[in-house]
């Protein structure tokens, strides 16, 4: 009995050391250990990338993630996007190429590379390696159901002029509708890895988005389950640095189910496992940070659904063999919190019980790892990947609708309480200068795969009559002599968009979003600003937006390249209703604030 008390003991300090005394140690030493150099961030480009996507039946997302690359704030002859498309079955290719010829007209190089037959994420990442290593200075893996911040190879560039980094990756963040359980998890992810990063040993990078320098790329095996983190470990087993850049964003749209989740969890158990086989030479204690750090979180993280497994077997061995009270109340408890999860499940109650749900998660995501471990040593992992899950697309309606209503309750509101200031603007434009008190202008509307709106777009006139009658369409400047004294004054305030609130009504317009843009600078803004185009894809202009409280009007394209992020911004908002109502509140305040003092143009 004494000799299982003690293997016990040892157990449990293993598991205690794995969940809190490792976490203890990295923020101890994560503290005065931060030596990374830092670099600042310029518009010239000096590092060639090679992003590299596997797409398997992927038409849900291919092409707004091959237009989210196109979008990318760098040089568009320092990096191309190389797709593998891996045996696809349904539409992936067919929109892969539409993508491609629109980021073709940005001068975004796009390569598509197909087979025939799936033959598995292994071989496609080989294959991608073999045909891209020897031309670029970094390769970018990345999931296609994954975004990316468009100033992820800028932040990439300048942190990579540091040559101790061999590996660098962002902060992975979850789609609002994932579960609760798996954004705790990936909340306790993100904060490791932080810490880690510090000591520059990352261990582990998420699918979703990882750079690595060519030259540390390897080629996998052909049965390899993990393989972004074989990839990134390979990049340090001789030295060098992971990190992660708290810059760089990637936002996973597509979120398991909780039985996918769980499907999920199998697979990574048997992953776990193999790259403790595969990856044991980083064991070795000359490589610091990185030797620690494997071994306290992936090696035990890979043995630790077997270590509790005994502590189970031991716990109720002594529970029933011997007399000692501990171990019958440990075993009581958790007899309890498991017997807690079944009732829920059998009755199917929602009531939330914060602590043993979290406890729950945990202790099934490690018997579903426990599951993998068999499963792969009984050889069941000899056959290729294939997704876990696939989602059917679908637009967000309830958004769409919400803000459509919006937009009628508010233009019709807005033109019956505005209508002294409408009357009293029109007034002064017309006692102040000659000309009509309204104009009409061509502007671009919504667009989507089949047609691009065009509207007559309502303002107050704020310039001369005929103001481009010499210039040609050009851009109004800070200090243009075209600009009526009024015009001034209700440009700074805004008021010379009121009339757009008819357009709203009618439907041209919403009241917030990208601001639309004339035709006649499309074909040059276009050329010059990748991913222009799309500003407006299945979203309606604004009166207001975010490009336009933050940047105001534009006088150049460097302007209008400058809102692009901006436009960016609130296009991916709309991918949750609480991101997007909080993003419509912000824009709404910031607009009342340039209102209200003057800071327009």
């Amino acid at each position: 009995m004494t000799y299982l008390l003690i293997t016990l003991a040892v157990l449990i300090a293993l598991v205690l050391y794995h969940h809190i005394g490792y976490v203890a140690l990295l923020k101890l030493f994560s503290r005065d250990n931060n030596k990374r150099l830092v670099f600042a961030k310029n518009t010239k480009a000096t590092a060639s990338f090679g992003i590299l996507i596997c797409a398997y039946n992927e038409q849900a997302y291919i092409k707004e993630k091959l237009y989210n690359l196109g979008a990318m704030l760098y040089n568009t002859k320092m990096f191309a996007i190389h797709v593998y498309l891996d045996g696809c079955t349904d539409n992936t290719y067919e929109e892969a190429m539409l993508a491609q010829a629109q980021l073709a007209k940005q001068d975004v190089v796009c390569h598509l590379h197909f087979n025939k037959q799936n033959q598995g994420k292994a071989h496609a990442i080989n294959e991608l390696i073999k045909l891209t290593k020897p031309n670029y200075d970094v390769l970018v893996f990345t999931d296609v159901s994954a975004l990316l911040s468009i100033d992820v190879l800028m932040n990439l560039d300048a942190d990579f002029k540091d040559t101790r980094l061999n590996v660098i990756t962002g902060v992975y963040i979850l789609d609002e509708h994932a579960t609760t359980e798996q954004k705790h998890y990936w909340q306790y992810q993100n904060s490791i890895r932080s810490m880690e990063s510090a000591l520059g040993a990352v261990i582990g990078v998420p699918g979703a988005m990882f750079a690595i320098r060519s030259k540390y790329t390897d080629v996998l095996e052909q049965s390899i389950i993990n393989d972004d983190f074989i990839l990134s470990m390979n990049a340090l087993k001789n030295g060098g640095k992971a990190v992660v850049n708290s810059e760089i964003n990637i936002l996973e749209r597509e979120c398991d189910e909780q039985s996918h989740d769980y499907a999920r969890r199998v697979r990574l158990g048997a992953g776990n496992w193999q790259q403790i086989k595969i990856l044991y030479k980083l064991l070795n204690p000359q490589l610091g940070w990185v030797s620690f750090n494997f071994f306290s979180h992936k090696v035990l993280r890979g043995v630790m659904p077997i270590v509790l497994a005994l502590i189970y077997i031991l716990l109720f061995s002594i529970a029933i063999f011997s007399t000692l009270l501990l171990p019958k109340l440990l075993c009581g408890i958790i007899t309890s919190i498991h017997g807690i999860e079944l009732t829920k499940k059998v009755f199917k109650i929602k009531m939330k019980l914060p602590i043993v749900d979290k406890i729950n998660y945990i202790l099934n995501a490690y018997f579903l790892a426990l599951w993998g471990i068999i499963k792969f040593e009984r050889g069941d992992y000899k056959q290729h990947w294939r997704r876990v899950h696939r989602s059917n697309t679908q637009q967000n309606v309830t958004i769409k609708v919400i803000k459509r209503t919006i937009d009628i309750v508010g233009s019709v509101t807005g033109l019956l309480l505005l209508s002294p200031v409408m009357l009293s603007v029109a007034a002064m434009i017309k006692l102040t200068s000659r000309g009509p008190v309204l104009f009409n202008q061509l502007r671009v509307g919504e667009s989507n795969d089949d047609f691009v709106a065009l509207f007559d777009v309502l303002k107050f006139r704020s310039m001369v009559v005929d103001a481009e009658a010499q210039s040609g369409a050009v851009w109004a400047s800070k200090n243009d002599p075209r600009i009526t004294p009024i015009g001034r004054f209700i440009r700074k305030t805004r008021l010379d968009e009121l009339p757009q609130l008819w357009n709203v009504l009618v439907g041209d317009m919403s009241l917030i979003g990208p601001r639309p843009e004339r035709p006649v600078f499309y074909s040059k803004l276009e050329k010059d600003i990748p991913y222009f185009s799309q500003r407006t894809y299945g979203i309606k202009p604004g009166i207001s937006g975010l490009a336009q409280v933050m940047n105001g009007y534009d006088e150049s394209i460097d302007d209008a390249r400058n809102k692009i992020g901006w436009d960016y911004a609130y296009m991916l908002s709309t991918s949750s209703p609480r991101s997007w109502c909080y993003m419509e509140l912000t824009i709404l305040f910031k607009t009342l604030v340039v209102i209200f003092t003057g800071k327009g143009q």
